[in-house]
């Protein structure tokens, strides 16, 4: 293993906490030559390093350093197909600026990641959100994402005694709550909790349990399957699912490239229809879905940059939350 390959793997391990630098000349290579490598991932925006005191530094993969880098984008988004229009902006956006798109397959790790500043803007749900920039201060929601795109997925017939799995504190929750309250299965359903889709759905076909409480593009792969689907957005109507968030450090530190970018995902949310290839092809890049299932789970949102006080009041009144100093949260108009 080569000094730099050393170095990367020991960061990767630190996560947000960092090394020191005095730390990584312990990885069994000359002094020298653990320098040289610092200095090389540095210049290839690899690393970052802060000082933190007097000829003493802190070093971090650029994907996991708590804190905004001036001049660079990093993006997070989740394992879904309900960010098309983000990822064409963070397309757009490579040409003048620093972008990166990291894909997190738990919505509580990314939203955490945003409220940390690991992530500069992200795509999450609009309840985990709320929920994170109540409790830390941290974030604010900029925008809309899409709307729709979810449901339950049963083997066989609802009734009572099933065992669902569902993502904690996030939409999916909210709907599959409102969805048990309508057929009175409140408290007669067992409901448990997956950090991943996969995970979920591996879950699920193997028998572990009942159903699911699922977005696209596993929704519609589950029902063509044979499963048994019931879609929220027919039983509900549209809600918001994710939203755009933002670091407020962000917002401080690279304010223009913030500007930028909600500018170009308005008009890429406008002319989606248009950059539809193109939206494609970013998805099967990055998320590894085939062409087919990305079109048969898009077919499941509505996309929009827009989101009103009124809509995420609604939204985060089906989860049973009352937040009173909601303007603090957004990111001027959505």
């Amino acid at each position: 293993m080569s000094a730099k390959d050393a170095i990367l793997k020991y960061l990767k391990e630190k996560s947000h906490e960092g090394a020191l630098q005095s730390e990584l000349y312990e990885l069994g290579y000359s002094r020298s030559t653990i320098a040289e490598a610092i200095e090389s991932l540095e210049s290839e925006k690899i690393i970052v390093r802060r000082e933190i005191g007097k000829k003493a530094y802190r070093v971090w993969l650029i994907e996991e350093a708590p804190f905004p880098i001036k001049g660079i984008l990093r993006l997070g988004v989740l394992k879904a197909v309900e960010y098309p229009h983000a990822l064409l902006t963070a397309k757009d956006l490579e040409k003048k600026h620093d972008v990166r798109v990291i894909v997190y397959s738990s919505a509580l790790e990314l939203t955490n990641a945003l409220a940390l500043s690991k992530v500069d803007m992200a795509c999450s749900p609009l309840v985990t959100q709320v929920l994170f920039g109540l409790l830390t201060k941290s974030l604010k929601i900029a925008a809309g994402c899409g709307f729709g795109g979810s449901g339950l997925i049963v083997r066989e017939e609802l009734r009572e005694g099933l065992t669902i799995g569902s993502s904690e504190l996030s939409t999916m929750e909210t709907m599959l709550k409102l969805f048990l309250e309508k057929h009175d299965l409140i408290g007669k359903v067992n409901v448990i909790y997956f950090k991943k889709p996969e995970e979920m759905v591996k879950s699920f076909l193997e028998g572990e349990i009942d159903g699911l409480s699922i977005w696209e593009p596993y929704l519609s792969k589950l029902k063509k399957m044979g499963f048994r689907e019931y879609r929220y957005a027919e039983k509900f109507g549209l809600y918001p699912c994710c939203t755009l968030g933002v670091n407020r450090e962000f917002l401080k530190t690279n304010a223009e490239i913030f500007k930028e970018f909600m500018g170009l995902y308005r008009e890429n949310t406008e002319r989606l229809e248009e950059r539809k290839g193109e939206a494609l092809e970013l998805m099967v890049n990055f998320f590894g879905f085939s062409e087919n299932e990305i079109k048969e789970g898009l077919k499941g949102f509505v996309f929009d940059y827009r989101l009103s006080k009124e809509q995420i009041e609604a939204a985060l009144e089906r989860f049973g939350l009352k937040v009173f100093n909601l303007d603090s949260l957004l990111a001027g108009r959505v």
